[in-house]
């Protein structure tokens, strides 16, 4: 056969699938993804993680940020051992107040309504702090031997979720307290009072105990390990409505939904799902659902949790994962996310730093050239973006892990390398090299036989970047002649964009593979959007 110049376009419109087998995804599918994302027809470099702050002195486990009506955003971060701080302008301050706590390995749920912030963990009474406090306190007008395990804003009402009250346990009751004024904690929690609008519901149709709920328009899901019941104001004598939803899949973890454009994303305990509170669809199933759900050590299940990525629309499922293709191994947190782009229907993977908790906030990353510590190359941003740091961006805490050289306690924010707009220095420990690779390309999309016997002989890739210090990346090519065999590669070639525009190759097999690696210290952006390949088939095996 003569040879055929085969265009692919549009790389970044597949995502990577790591459930089917290679031979039978779209050309312009991956079977390895991770520090990559893909958008804008192209594939990229997945945001890298820049030093919000270093040695923050405790190992955190939830964060939240908290927007003031001027300046910056702020970011609570509460430890496993109940203490409580807040990150503003570059450092740490201790807002715990008088609150005491023992250490427990349970997530924390936090949140605001009325702008009063709430923390809550299932073993002590949940605190508070009002919008002109400074230190946090136990919540007043809380029966003092209750005790629940989520606390959630649901329109003028604080909702307790699975309750404990004195010696008695209800895993499925609901508790709402009175209506809320601005500015104000809720005057009531007691059912009995006729003048009030507090009370309860016992979900008894529920089989496995509620772990959580988040608001969904006007509405509430409820959510148990197993099931999910839709809350609904409807006024009157009754006030809330209860009706399921389904009954056969829940949520992981506590802070594992979130709500974006009217729909819920949400980690379950055997699948990752959309509702929009009319229905459920899976946008896992059949792309990373068994890798993810391999991967995951059910055991520590507790550690999940999800994190909206609004800047790049893309919502971070995190997890502690022992899949052969993470970095940082053995971690007591969090160490990948599966990453779900959802205005292009795109999977992709990250490594995580043994990270505990997630929060969206802006913050003064204005460098200037008595705070900086690194090279103009190693810091974000442009001169343009120190006018005006107030994008939010998402930002992560990490806990010290000395195995996987993290000397200590962290706060990152996640920001693209060359493109991004945060002015804090690259943590290279914490950003880990990308893996991009495709393997099992059988060319029936070019009606090439199973038994033919395909040569590649030239590439010519499509990539831009808009660093200009290293414009170089590397490309392996590989065939094998079993589609399930591990592909043998050739020699790596490195291309340079800035002047390359072919790669001569020499591959031979029944089912070819590529893939393309950058150096461990380098985190430029660039876009991977497609290339010609030169094939000829010589005959059949």
């Amino acid at each position: 056969m003569p040879q055929t110049t085969l265009p692919i376009r549009n790389l970044g419109q597949t995502g990577v699938i790591t459930d089917t087998n290679p031979y039978n995804l779209p050309i312009t599918g991956f079977t390895k993804a991770v520090n990559v994302r893909f958008d804008d027809g192209s594939v990229k470099r997945s945001p890298v993680f820049r030093t919000a702050k270093d040695s923050m002195g405790f190992d955190p486990r939830g964060a939240f940020g908290v927007t003031p009506s001027t300046g910056f955003d702020s970011v609570l971060v509460v430890s496993d051992e109940y203490e409580i701080y807040e990150y503003q302008a570059g450092s740490f301050t201790d807002r715990s107040g008088s609150i005491t706590g023992s250490t427990d390995p349970r997530p924390f749920t936090l949140c605001s309504l009325a702008d009063v912030t709430y923390i809550n963990r299932p073993d002590r009474v949940p605190v508070y702090r009002a919008p002109l406090g400074t230190n946090f306190a136990d919540l007043p007008n809380w029966p003092s031997n209750h005790r629940t395990n989520a606390l959630r804003p649901f329109g003028d009402f604080l909702l307790a979720l699975g309750t404990t009250e004195g010696v008695n346990t209800f895993p499925n009751r609901v508790r709402f307290s009175n209506l809320v004024d601005a500015n104000s904690v809720p005057d009531s929690w007691d059912e009995t009072d006729t003048t009030k609008s507090a009370g309860f519901n016992d979900l008894v149709q529920m089989q496995t105990p509620i772990v959580d709920g988040r608001e969904l328009g006007t509405n509430f899901v409820i959510y148990s390990e197993s099931e999910a019941i839709l809350m609904e104001f409807v006024g009157g004598t009754f006030i809330f409505n209860f009706r399921k939803l389904f009954g056969d899949e829940g949520v992981i973890n506590q802070n594992c939904v979130v709500e974006i454009e009217n729909k819920h994303f949400v980690f379950g305990n055997t699948d990752i799902y959309v509702t929009d509170g009319v229905t459920r669809q899976s946008i896992a199933d059949q792309k990373v659902r068994q890798f993810v759900f391999q991967g995951l050590n059910k055991k520590n299940a507790d550690r999940c949790f999800v994190q909206h990525n609004d800047e790049l629309s893309e919502v971070y499922f995190c997890y502690q994962s022992g899949d052969s293709l993470v970095n940082f191994p053995d971690t007591a947190r969090c160490n990948r996310a599966a990453v779900y782009n959802y205005k292009n229907d795109c999977w992709s993977f990250i490594d995580l730093p043994n990270v505990s908790a997630g929060a969206e906030a802006n913050v003064n990353s204005v460098a200037t050239y008595a705070n900086a510590t690194s090279t103009y190359a190693a810091t974000g941003g442009s001169y343009y973006d120190q006018e005006d740091s107030f994008n939010r961006h998402t930002l992560m805490v990490g806990n010290q892990d000395a195995a996987n050289s993290i000397a200590s306690s962290k706060l990152w924010a996640l920001d693209l390398a060359d493109e991004g707009s945060v002015a804090l220095d690259l943590d290279a420990t914490a950003t880990k090299p990308i893996v991009l690779e495709r393997v099992g390309v059988d060319l029936d999309e070019i009606r090439e036989p199973l038994d033919g016997y395909k040569v590649v002989t030239r590439m010519l890739p499509q990539i831009s970047t808009k660093n200009t210090s290293d414009t170089t990346v590397s490309l392996e090519f590989g065939a094998s002649d079993i589609p399930n065999q591990n592909p043998n590669y050739t020699a790596s070639v490195t291309f340079d964009i800035s002047s390359d525009y072919k790669i001569d190759a020499r591959a031979a097999g029944r089912y070819l593979s590529y893939k393309m690696t950058v150096g461990s210290n380098d985190y430029k952006d660039f876009q991977f959007s497609g290339f010609d390949v030169d094939i000829t088939t010589t005959g059949r095996v």
